[in-house]
């Protein structure tokens, strides 16, 4: 029983804390809140537009929070 309600909490405590909503925006270009910047998205920046394949590392469509930083980084 001990298990049981140590498992339930901690499952509980993981879903409140992915509940919460983030304490400032991701980027600008966000508009729709995700955490992530899509292609029409980008569309607002003259540099994502143009970069937005070799940004996105994953090929999933999106630019992330990790994506746009390792820009950064690989820039510095």
């Amino acid at each position: 029983m001990t298990k049981y309600l140590l498992v339930l909490t901690a499952t509980l405590f993981s879903l409140a804390i992915t509940a919460q909503e983030p304490d400032e925006k991701f980027h600008p270009l966000d508009t729709d809140q995700d955490g992530l910047i899509s292609l029409e998205e980008a569309q607002n920046d003259a540099f994502l537009s143009e970069n937005f394949i070799k940004l996105d590392l994953n090929a999933d469509g999106y630019l992330s929070k990790d994506e746009l930083e390792a820009e950064i980084n690989i820039d510095q």
